[in-house]
Formats: structure tokens, C-alpha cells, sequence
């Protein structure tokens, strides 16, 4: 081939790694606590967080719940009280949320007929 190279095969490429889910990154976070780096373990969970994005709903109330207590545990060990403070008040919010949601099945399952009948129309 003539000319320079687009690449070079030899030479390792840079991957960037997929943010992890919550429920990796609970036990990943719960094993760097253990191993003394509580700084790590707010790392992982602060990209777990960040990388939720839309998807926020798609975590369970009990894991999302264990996960900010988590969370605010580590900024704690930081020295982070607004953090923690912040994180604590998410983690009292979720049970409020479930006992709220939890009231409301029959309208969610209502919704999911709704859905689904609309589908059925437009299809």
C-alpha cells in the first residue's frame, strides 16, 4: 500500500467501557469498600448514576434504594456531608415513591391495557 496507513494494526486501540449498570456497580462499589477505597467506589456509583440517564425507571425502588445508601455511606467516609445529605434524602424518597405507586395499581394496569389498545389501533 502506498502512502500512509488510515491505522496501525500493531498498536493497542483505545476502548472507552460501557458505564455499568446499577446492580454491577453496587457490588463493584461494595468491594472497593472493602479493599479501604471508598473514593473508587463513589466513582463507579457516580457513573452508574450519570450513565442512568432516561433509563432511571428501569431500576427497581429496592435497588436504586440500596444504592444511594450506598452512595451517601461513601460520601460520609469523604467527608462529604452534602453529599451524603443529598444522597440520604433521595434513598428516604423511594419508599414514599413505592407506597405511592403501590396504591396506584390498578390505574397502572390500566395504563398498560391503554397502551397496548393503542398499539393494536395504530398497527
Amino acid at each position: 500500500m502506498s502512502g500512509r496507513e488510515s491505522f496501525a494494526p500493531n498498536l493497542p486501540r483505545r476502548r472507552v467501557d460501557p458505564a455499568p449498570d446499577l446492580a454491577r456497580a453496587v457490588e463493584h462499589a461494595r468491594i472497593l469498600r472493602g479493599a479501604g477505597d471508598a473514593a473508587g467506589a463513589a466513582r463507579v456509583l457516580d457513573r452508574a448514576f450519570d450513565a442512568e440517564g432516561v433509563r432511571a425507571r428501569t431500576v427497581s425502588e429496592p435497588l436504586r434504594f440500596r444504592a444511594l445508601v450506598l452512595r451517601a455511606e461513601l460520601a460520609l467516609r469523604l467527608h462529604d456531608d452534602a453529599g451524603a445529605a443529598r444522597f440520604l434524602a433521595g434513598a428516604e424518597a423511594l419508599p414514599l415513591l413505592a407506597d405511592a405507586l403501590a396504591a396506584l395499581d390498578d390505574e397502572r394496569h390500566l395504563v398498560e391495557e391503554l397502551r397496548e389498545q393503542l398499539a393494536a389501533d395504530e398497527g
